[in-house]
């Protein structure tokens, strides 16, 4: 039963990143061909200075969320009075965001040039408090989670492509954007009622405060190589080179989500068998996620590096051929993450080893401050590509190193070479194709059906595993 519901869990996990990705993918093309590369870098520019901010109003809550919900689900009382506790703890961490927020906006003049855009994103600050997605996944609602994200993102699309019709619209664009966490919050704090029964007093509560400064820090940390990444990159290098390296970054974040689906679906599960002491379990889920990564991430890093020209022409256009060689540096962290995802949230989070998490994300955080101060303001989208790698490459060292030395669990690495291998017949097929065909659309789509068939054939037996997890 355990294993049916792993599956099901997975499946809509994974339907909600694709429908994620997807909805992403069409917008941005759309908007990309619109506004061009300056005014999507803007775009880019504000919504990850506000999810910088939205770090600090969140913490640890999405991780701590999880984890707490999961072990007290089976009870009615307990379960509202967990879900008080962290949304009280998420409302005050909220409240002081948002004054230091209008402070920065207010005064910093790169923020205070946009300011329309900088309001709207308040909204987003406000209301993400209230998304309270930590609670659905922690209660393994992912058919829920699933079906309302999917109708509000095809509301979403549907509205971009129905008001968005020329280049001086990116304003519009952007509370288009933030109106779907609006719509996101107002619908959950509506269906919420049914699991639990609030309670004010509980709310003042700060039982979770420690863990959720613990993860938050780990969260904060982690940003200074994603989120604030961008941010700087807006300051030293402006918006067209935000708009090559975000562009560069979609494909990235399209094939960590895969992983993401599968590791945020068992974090529940890894942490109730750890709570039941079931360590054999425990190993065989850990075994099977080290392989779903070997097995998928290599090939994918692989071919989308050499098709990079084409999949950035069909994506943005001819107007953001800047990003092809960002996109080829940052790939290769798809492999760094992936492992790390396993070995953070699957392993290291479940048995609340919340430390060493700190103390990777420091490491990474400070890898990411050195190679922006240095390289950043020289190689711009380049360097920062080259500060994701980087910092993903020693947060995920970091965490190897402590599992490895406490005993905790083994990395397959001959999985991950048998795995690159088996890619190099892909790698050819694509190599080819990038050659020899000159349409990149065709070019792209060749490479995808054969390569993917190719695939298939090789890995049949792990595909199988896979799909029988």
């Amino acid at each position: 039963m355990a294993l049916t519901s792993i599956k099901k869990n997975f499946a809509y996990k994974s339907i909600l990143n694709l429908s994620s990705y997807l909805a992403g993918f069409i917008t941005f093309a759309y908007t990309a061909h619109i506004f061009g590369a300056e005014r999507i870098g803007l775009v880019n520019f504000v919504d990850n200075t506000v999810n910088y901010f939205l770090l600090f109003a969140t913490m640890g809550i999405g991780l701590l969320g999880v984890r707490e919900i999961a072990a007290v689900r089976h009870d009615e009382e307990q379960r509202s009075r967990v879900f008080s506790n962290i949304l009280g703890l998420n409302l005050i961490f909220t409240a002081v965001t948002l004054v230091v927020y209008t402070i920065a906006v207010a005064s910093i003049p790169r923020l205070s040039a946009h300011p329309e855009m900088f309001f709207i994103g308040g909204a987003k600050i406000v209301f993400t408090a209230l998304v309270i997605e930590w609670f659905f996944s922690g209660m393994e609602n992912f058919r829920y989670i699933t079906l309302r994200s999917i109708a509000i993102r095809i509301l979403y699309v549907v509205s971009v492509f129905l008001f968005i019709k020329n280049r001086d619209q990116y304003i519009l664009f952007f509370a288009l954007t933030v109106a779907s966490v609006v719509l996101n919050a107002l619908v959950n704090i509506t269906y919420v009622r049914k699991f639990v029964r609030p309670s004010w007093r509980d709310m003042l509560s700060t039982k979770y405060m420690q863990g959720n400064i613990t993860l938050g820090i780990y969260s904060i940390m982690t940003s200074m190589y994603l989120t604030l990444n961008v941010v700087y990159l807006g300051f030293v290098a402006g918006d067209t080179e935000v708009g090559y390296y975000t562009t560069a970054f979609k494909l990235n974040t399209v094939m960590l989500g895969f992983f993401s689906a599968f590791t945020n679906v068992m974090m529940p599960r890894m942490s109730a068998l750890v709570a039941a002491g079931e360590e054999e379990k425990f190993q065989e889920m850990i075994n099977k996620s080290f392989s779903a990564v070997a097995t998928f991430s290599v090939p994918l890093v692989l071919c989308s590096m050499i098709m990079a020209p084409q999949i950035i022409a069909l994506l943005a256009g001819d107007d953001f051929g800047g990003a092809i060689l960002p996109m080829r540096i940052i790939l290769p962290a798809v492999i760094m993450a992936g492992i790390a995802q396993v070995l953070a949230i699957q392993i290291i989070m479940p048995l609340k080893h919340d430390k060493i998490l700190l103390t990777a994300s420091a490491i990474g955080a400070a890898v990411s401050i050195v190679i922006n101060i240095f390289v950043v303001p020289h190689l711009e989208s380049i360097g920062s590509a080259i500060v994701l790698l980087s910092a993903e490459s020693a947060v995920t060292g970091t965490y190897i190193v402590y599992v490895l030395r406490k005993k905790i669990v083994k990395i397959p690495v001959k999985l991950f070479v048998r795995s690159t291998l088996l890619s190099l017949p892909c790698v050819a097929i694509c190599v080819a194709c990038s050659h020899l065909i000159e349409n990149p659309f065709i070019a792209l789509g060749t490479a995808f059906v054969v390569s993917v068939a190719c695939w298939c054939v090789i890995n049949f037996r792990e595909f199988r595993q896979y799909l029988g997890i």
